[in-house]
């Protein structure tokens, strides 16, 4: 412990770790595994990762080292040698070690040393789900974050998020965050609502929407759509009970909040039409201020909810005066 202690305040000094980071990487931080895997006292475990991370903050931080082709190469050994196949016994060793490893493993995974796909299996991706199963007060922006990149990853099974069921929580953190006014959480969590809902849909093509909203009300395009029931997220339909939510979120003065929770409505319609229609239209009043207050600001979101109306119901342009106080030739036509 005594040696730790010494190790930690060598490395509260940014300089040293700078100047002398070849050493850092090449020794001390490989024998903090080591240490590590064969300690019993918690607070060692604990100051081994803590040591960890701190100078890996520190290297990082520095763009002439992190552009340094051999101290990149050590920090990948590092990650993969000793990082990840202890990364198990991180996450369920006592508290705080578990959020300093997923910070830990988010950076490394920002920085290119991990790849989603290193992280890919069923066992981990579950433990990174978890926070949301608790009390969402003790989440932090990495659970988020880190939940992202696998929901987002190409090789990621949409199979093993169905199997989670954690749909309905991702919808209560997002209210949770909005009521809170969690900014920094803001957008990471619609980040991971629209990787979820894009699954939902069970066709990468339907991500066009983004762009083209028009083609939402397309039957042909509907129909060149090839679902795939296997890709799906079978409780995506959960997600529906937090259009009023998304709306709210749409009128963030933030543009790409904004942008992101108008984006998050129309790929909602596409992936549960049935649920997500009736969270629209339940929310006609929130809607007709939005689409007041957007009228001459951004574009694309207010043509995403007017598409995303005409979508959830044909007449409901005419019938709700309340809602589009404009002409109708405010619709873009799609061409």
């Amino acid at each position: 412990m005594t040696l730790l202690r010494v190790l930690e305040a060598a490395t509260e000094e940014p300089s040293v770790i700078l100047r002398e980071h070849t050493i850092f990487t090449s020794r001390f931080l490989p024998s903090l595994s080591i240490l590590y895997k064969g300690n019993k006292d918690c607070d060692a475990r604990f100051l081994c990762l803590k040591i960890l991370s701190d100078v890996m903050i520190v290297i990082f931080s520095d763009s002439s080292l992190t552009a340094d082709e051999q101290c990149l190469a050590d920090l990948k050994t590092i990650s993969h040698k000793y990082f990840l196949p202890m990364y198990p016994s991180f996450a369920e060793d006592e508290d705080p070690i578990p959020m300093y490893a997923q910070k830990l493993l988010v950076m490394l995974m920002e920085h290119d040393c991990v790849k989603v796909s290193d992280i890919l299996n069923e066992a981990t991706v579950s433990q990174c789900f978890e926070f949301l199963l608790g009390d969402l007060s003790n989440a932090n922006v990495s659970n988020v974050k880190l939940c992202f990149a696998l929901a987002s990853a190409p090789d990621m099974d949409s199979n093993i998020l169905s199997q989670l069921q954690v749909v309905r929580r991702i919808g209560n953190l997002l209210e949770f965050v909005t009521a809170k006014d969690m900014d920094d959480f803001l957008e990471p969590t619609l980040e991971l609502c629209r990787a979820f809902i894009i699954r939902g849909t069970g066709s990468n093509r339907s991500i066009v929407l983004t762009k083209e909203p028009a083609l939402l009300v397309d039957s042909a395009f509907s129909m060149s759509i090839a679902v795939d029931q296997q890709s799906c997220i079978i409780d995506i339909c959960d997600l529906g009970g937090s259009m009023g939510i998304f709306l709210e979120v749409v009128g963030n003065s933030d543009p790409q909040i904004s942008d992101l929770a108008s984006d998050c409505v129309v790929l909602l319609l596409k992936a549960a039409p049935r649920e997500a229609t009736m969270g629209l239209l339940t929310n006609l009043p929130k809607l007709s201020a939005l689409v007041d207050s957007l009228k001459h600001g951004a574009p694309l979101p207010l043509t995403r909810l007017l598409y995303s109306l005409a979508f959830s119901s044909p007449t409901s342009l005419w019938l709700s005066r309340d809602v589009v106080k404009e002409p109708v030739s405010w619709l873009p036509l799609h061409k």
